[in-house]
């Protein structure tokens, strides 16, 4: 997407990447980043290939984990993949993108009519289930790269999308989640409805008309 931008910057001015590739500093540090992301999330493979490395992770607990935590870490990398497979494919489907990968059009429905982020919360389940399959420190830390490179990235798609679909796109921000349901406003405004009926049971009602 950078190489993209860096190309092609007529097409990208709208997009915040189009800044980064014109600083050396940001363009190492977010490729940086994005692959201290990809080597910690290949760690727990390399652990398999060469169950030596284990020893050079700084575990926290005893490893082999218990079988409580392999159940726990087994389940949040079905889960994970199972959403993020679902983000993709309904993205595949439905959506067209830009050479620099962002998309052509606002897409609300589905799985995105309840998360905005659905991929990026599938990745940080399965990067959590990855740490709690190797507890260890240094895992510990490529989450917290893992989870800030995704907010900052998340940020300027998010800048990108307001530019490009304004009010639109303002709209569902406000009332889809980020990263979760926004359960709470949904109880909420379907609470103030009722009470709005209870109040004016016949609102609406032709006959009163």
């Amino acid at each position: 997407m950078l190489s993209n931008c860096r190309r092609k910057t007529r097409l990208t001015k709208r997009h915040p990447s189009a800044t980064i590739v014109h600083s050396v500093q940001q363009m190492v540090g977010t490729i940086g980043a994005t692959l201290a992301v990809l080597t910690a999330a290949m760690i727990p493979l390399l652990t398999v290939v060469f169950p030596v490395v284990i020893h050079y992770l700084v575990p926290v607990i005893k490893i082999p984990p218990s079988t409580g935590l392999s159940i726990i870490s087994a389940g949040l990398l079905l889960l994970g993949n199972s959403l993020t497979y679902i983000a993709v494919a309904t993205l595949r489907a439905n959506v067209s993108f830009h050479e620099f990968g962002e998309t052509k059009h606002l897409y609300t429905a589905g799985i995105y009519g309840m998360i905005r982020n659905p991929i990026t919360l599938g990745l940080g389940i399965i990067f959590t289930g990855l740490v709690l399959a190797r507890p260890s420190v240094v895992m510990l830390i490529g989450w917290i790269i893992f989870a800030l490179n995704s907010h900052y990235r998340i940020h300027m798609e998010e800048v990108y999308l307001e530019k490009t679909f304004s009010n639109d796109y303002l709209h569902y921000k406000d009332s889809v989640g980020k990263y979760f349901p926004k359960v709470g406003r949904y109880i909420f405004a379907r609470l103030r409805t009722i009470n709005e009926d209870e109040i004016n049971p016949h609102r609406g009602d032709p006959m009163q008309e």
